[in-house]
């Protein structure tokens, strides 16, 4: 049980810088657009080449993993998103701010996307499989801690200090991170092949292996709605109130991070329920439900909604848009052929970080089509059939 505890606490630490270091540059994107003399909308971009980057490593990091041991996966994640948060500090320029940024998110996207694989199959050694829904889900609310570490410290640290020296500042702490975990490694990293040879067919393979089973093709589903939501979310909120509801940029941050903070309990509530109450697939179709209406009337704000109401909406999002993972990662494991929950946890999200890649698209054709209410509710409707697909198709 102590090497349980352990391995939770070490992989919660490494998701939530993990996550600092992924939504930590567009929580900044406001301050940095100011500064560069560019649109604050470029956000999207970012969020676009961070998915696309996630898309690969997500489906053929299964091999990295089993040479290399999850462990030291997460070590080589940590110093990739420090690389990256470091380029975009020093490189960008009004001049080079595309590719600086490119690189940055890039790298970031490489380091942040093998945290998720990497600590599932460490976790999936050790946990009980009917407590595997709380086990994961108390991992990831370093998602959700995140965030707000995102709006509420880094926001305020980039208003007084600038933009760059939050960045450099957060490199640092994620390559302590790196280093901390360091003493694990023996413990584990046991399972570790070092003959096994990583190769680009791994990609093919496991995301034929999803494909293969309806379980996993509708874990597939979920994760392909539910990350590109809250890709959107978290990626795009700050902004979104900045730059069309007159929100300052401290008041967006903390609209944000206060929503953010309640996926800490709610996921942690969620495992339980899962674990507990309701097999975790009904769960996710209860979920997706209640993101697709609350995700629908983010569009309906306007300068005339008061702060307590736009909290409550984004809390409500923060219930389910935010609050799902440990839920479908749990289940992805269990999924998975016998030692291999880090694989099939990667390929499985594959599909998710496709929709990262897909619902910015989605989310620009709704806003051309009719403004931020059609975006929403464009990003919404999937999330509704996900449910409907759970619901129905049951086993």
């Amino acid at each position: 049980m102590h090497v349980l505890l352990i391995a939770i606490i070490a992989m919660l630490a490494q998701q939530t810088v993990a996550t600092t270091a992924k939504v930590g540059l567009p929580a900044l994107f406001p301050a940095l657009a100011e500064e560069l003399a560019f649109d604050a909308e470029y956000v999207l971009v970012y969020t676009w080449i961070y998915a696309a980057g996630s898309l690969c490593v997500m489906a053929g990091c299964g091999g990295v993993i089993r040479r290399y041991g999850a462990l030291r996966t997460s070590q080589i994640g940590c110093i990739f998103m420090a690389a990256g948060l470091a380029s975009a500090a020093l490189l960008a320029t009004p001049v080079l701010f595309i590719p600086a940024l490119g690189v940055g998110a890039m790298l970031i996207s490489v380091g942040s996307t093998v945290a998720t694989p990497a600590s599932s199959q460490i976790l999936a050694a050790y946990a009980p499989a009917k407590w595997a829904p709380l086990v994961f889900s108390i991992k990831q609310t370093g998602v959700p801690a995140g965030v707000a570490i995102s709006g509420l410290i880094l926001v305020p640290l980039a208003v007084a200090h600038g933009w760059r020296a939050t960045s450099l500042g957060l490199a640092l702490i994620v390559l302590a991170i790196a280093v901390l975990l360091q003493p694990l490694r023996a413990e584990f990293d046991r399972d570790r092949d070092p003959s096994a040879r990583p190769h680009l067919g791994d990609f093919i393979t496991n995301v034929r292996d999803v494909l293969g089973q309806f379980e996993r093709r509708a874990m597939a589903m979920a994760a392909f709605t539910f990350v590109g939501m809250q890709s959107i979310y978290t990626n795009f909120t700050i902004t979104y109130l900045y730059e069309d509801l007159n929100f300052s940029l401290e008041d967006a941050g903390q609209i944000l991070g206060l929503a953010t903070l309640l996926a800490v309990p709610a996921r942690i509530f969620w495992g339980w329920v899962g674990s507990t109450v309701m097999q975790p697939r009904a769960l996710l179709a209860l979920l997706s439900m209640i993101m697709a209406v609350s995700t629908a009337l983010m569009g309906a704000f306007d300068v005339h909604w008061s702060h307590a109401a736009v909290l409550a909406v984004n809390c409500a999002i923060s219930l389910s848009v935010l609050s799902w993972h440990g839920v479908l990662l749990s289940e992805a494991a269990r999924l998975a052929p016998a030692g291999e929950a880090g694989r099939m946890t990667g390929g499985i999200l594959a599909f998710g970080s496709a929709g990262q890649i897909i619902y910015p698209a989605i989310f620009g054709a709704g806003y051309w089509l009719g403004g931020y209410g059609m975006a929403f509710v464009a990003i919404a409707l999937p999330a509704a059939v996900v449910g409907a697909v759970l619901i129905l198709r049951r086993r």
